[in-house]
């Protein structure tokens, strides 16, 4: 896989590039809710940009057809151009599809969900997914965008970061969520806790009543090499109790080493 993305954004834009950067962050919120879109007035709160500056972005974003404003609730969602931009790039779709034979089998084996997740900045994007979802509501969608706290498929990928690093996408994500609640952030920072100590991230039930998750981190090159994403499996609590940890990752892992081969023979570094 190419380089991960570097995490956390700067704080304050650099000079002469404020625009850009209000744009992609823009352009990263349509894209975390693809199909419910975004009314003008929560996507300028989403991003704490002000109304008049969210409405002047999307104008530019629609003119560009990187954005569309649909016409029965006039929210805002990605345009067609980011699909077209992306057909330039063969070798992500060669690599998700090299994915769905190892997230298949780990579904069939465990009865379960398994979820490759990318890394990006400080969240993970969702690029594929095997088996139904346990989750209250409905499950993941490919394309789903979120912090790196909210899974056990994130939390992989934080603590196969550096120390440094992963602290300060922690408080980032922290603030992103805080409207959540103090009981929501305790139970994420208890799944930090516990997966920092395993080497593996285990969801214990501390975002979906039920659910147990396990995550475990893709790495460019294998053990070592820098860490680009994570695949992870969701199923009910009582088929997945913590006695299972030992043989539910040691088949993670064996897929995983699968998935990294594949990314290492199509990107070619």
């Amino acid at each position: 896989m190419p380089t991960p993305s570097e995490a956390p954004d700067e704080v304050e834009p650099r000079t002469g590039t404020q625009s850009i950067e209000r744009a992609v962050q823009v352009l990263r919120e349509l894209a975390s809710r693809g199909r419910l879109g975004w009314g003008l007035w929560d996507l300028a709160a989403r991003c704490g940009l002000s109304r008049a500056t969210t409405h002047r972005i999307l104008g530019a974003l629609v003119r560009a057809r990187l954005a569309v404003q649909r016409a029965t609730d006039r929210h805002y969602l990605p345009g067609p151009l980011i699909f077209e931009l992306s057909l330039s790039m063969p070798a992500y779709a060669e690599f998700q599809a090299a994915c769905r034979a190892p997230l298949a089998r780990l579904s069939k084996r465990f009865g379960a969900q398994s979820i490759l997740y990318l890394r990006s900045g400080s969240d993970w994007v969702c690029a594929a997914f095997s088996g139904p979802s346990v989750y209250v509501g409905g499950g993941l969608e490919v394309g789903t965008r979120r912090p790196l706290v909210s899974t056990a498929g994130g939390v992989a990928i934080l603590i196969a970061l550096p120390l440094r690093e992963r602290r300060l996408i922690i408080d980032q994500n922290f603030r992103q969520i805080e409207r959540l609640g103090d009981a929501a952030v305790k139970k994420l920072e208890k799944l930090i806790r516990r997966s920092e100590g395993l080497g593996y991230a285990f969801n214990q039930s501390e975002t979906n009543p039920g659910v147990h998750s396990f995550g475990v981190a893709l790495r460019e090159h294998g053990p070592g090499g820098p860490v680009y994403g994570s695949i992870a499996v969701s199923g009910h609590a009582e088929d997945f109790p913590v006695t299972r940890a030992t043989e539910v990752i040691a088949a993670m892992q064996e897929e995983a080493a699968r998935i990294e081969r594949e990314a290492t023979r199509i990107f070619g570094n």
